[in-house]
């Protein structure tokens, strides 16, 4: 995905569903003490000779409780490493002011809200000092501030986009859940769009607040069916769902290789200028504790991907004549899935597909059905092999699987969507253009570190990021 800051772990909230409490729930001294300017902007340096076209964000903990002088520096340094692209920051939206939206709009940057519907929907994103307790004033007041954040946002110059957790409290009944889709349809009316993750359960840790597999399920076909009601209706994972079996790309990082020990989706920064991994990682395999991973040492990003090709050959419930031990072989959306978080796999294994794999199967199969109603004649990418080697291709979006062209005018007869024509899961139907993928390349990679052999259409990035062989045209 990107690179992210996060010079702070310290957050002014306490989710009792965060994975990474109690690290997150400091005080401002504290955070002041955490995240050291020069070693972080040292670091910048370091990833833009790797990663030049990878504009930085500012995560957390809580990006802004970092002195504002400073938030300011820091997007001025990534303005003058990455300049002309967008940068991001992702926040629970408390702490936003004129000031900080000045920022936004000086560097063009796109703000991620944390929120979980309206107030009484919200309530498990408590004030740090309620979340043992239940949620008081605190937490009301600051659940208010985030919505009114995410309106005040969307009437500026800022683009707006929004993260809800699902759990028990906004979808664990008909009714809650009924109200958090008026909310969603009242973000999009504003020109707000965002998606779902739904909680994980860490039992051992917190008292679980997540939904069954069963209700998970039922409210992604429920939210696929609200917005196909109204045009302007929008939010993920179905949308990118729809995406994905187009062969358009793979996304978001649910959807793509990731190994705890190097996961590549968040390149993340520390407030000391070392370097780690997504926070998922930490609580799957530590003890919740950031471990060193990144191009301060070997573990380098996206460098294994052991579970991925482990999942591919372990039976699951899916494998014909074979116990379900766990694994993803023969699923018809494993090209579009890839087993899912390591973060939630089942039985708490990261080396096992997660547990919302049923959720995610039922979501894939309506959209499917939904899409070859429409379009009898369309190509996805179920017609290919579930075992194929394309998904490496449609990840960095290198691959046409032409899912439209049955459509197209044949060299004779009719050309209709209803007209049967072949969808042949021939391979000469993907254009894989070697000059496209090269392009793709010099774009990503500094020209120092690839090595570009034309005859044989080979591409090395000597960074360790990124090996492709053998690319057929």
């Amino acid at each position: 995905m990107t690179i992210h800051i996060s010079a702070t772990t310290g957050c002014n909230l306490g989710c009792t569903y965060c994975y990474e409490n109690p690290d997150r729930e400091r005080k401002q001294e504290w955070v002041d003490r955490q995240y050291d300017m020069d070693k972080i902007i040292e670091q910048l340096d370091k990833h833009k000779e790797k990663y030049p076209n990878e504009a930085p964000g500012l995560h957390g903990g809580e990006p802004l409780l970092l002195k504002n002088e400073d938030i300011r520096t820091l997007f001025s340094e990534m303005e003058s490493r990455w300049p002309d692209q967008s940068y991001h920051i992702q926040s629970n939206g408390t702490l936003i002011d004129d000031e900080i939206i000045d920022i936004f709009e000086d560097y063009s940057v796109g703000v991620g809200i944390s929120c979980d519907g309206p107030p009484e929907l919200n309530s498990e994103r408590k004030a740090a000092g309620e979340r043992d307790k239940d949620a008081g004033d605190s937490t009301n007041n600051m659940s208010q501030t985030t919505n009114k954040s995410i309106r005040r946002i969307a009437e500026s110059d800022v683009y707006c986009g929004v993260i809800t957790v699902l759990h028990k409290t906004n979808a664990g009944t008909d009714e809650k859940f009924e109200t958090l889709l008026d909310w969603i349809d009242e973000l999009n009316q504003l020109g707000v769009y965002g998606h779902f993750n739904p909680a994980i359960p860490y039992e051992d840790v917190q008292e679980d607040i997540s939904l069954s597999p069963n209700t998970l399920a039922d409210r992604y076909i429920r939210t696929w069916e609200w917005m196909k009601e109204e045009s302007y209706r929008m939010w993920n994972p179905m949308r990118n769902m729809v995406d994905n079996l187009l062969g358009l790309t793979l996304t978001n990082c649910v959807n793509t290789e990731c190994d705890v020990f190097n996961a590549g989706a968040a390149k993340i920064i520390k407030g000391d200028g070392g370097t780690t991994g997504c926070g998922k990682t930490w609580s799957t395999v530590g003890d919740g504790v950031p471990f060193l991973q990144g191009i301060e040492n070997e573990s380098e990003y996206d460098k294994e991907d052991a579970r991925y090709r482990s999942l591919k050959q372990t039976p699951g419930k899916y494998t014909d004549d074979e116990p379900d031990m766990g694994g993803c072989k023969g699923c018809k959306y494993w090209q579009v899935c890839k087993g899912g978080c390591p973060s939630s796999g089942k039985n708490d294994d990261y080396r096992n597909r997660t547990i919302w794999c049923d959720p995610k199967y039922k979501l894939y199969q309506r959209i499917e059905n939904d899409l070859r109603s429409l379009l009898p004649n369309i190509k996805l990418i179920t017609d290919y092999e579930w075992d194929m080697e394309i998904s490496e291709g449609v990840s960095r979006q290198n691959l046409d699987i032409k899912p439209f062209g049955a459509m197209r005018n044949p060299t004779s007869g009719p050309s209709s969507s209803f007209q049967e024509h072949a969808r042949s899961p021939d391979t000469d139907h993907i254009a894989k253009s070697f000059d496209m993928i090269r392009k793709d390349a010099e774009k990503k990679y500094d020209e120092s570190v690839l090595t570009i052999n034309e005859e044989e259409e080979t591409i090395h990035a000597d960074s360790g990021m990124v090996e492709w062989d053998e690319v057929d045209k």
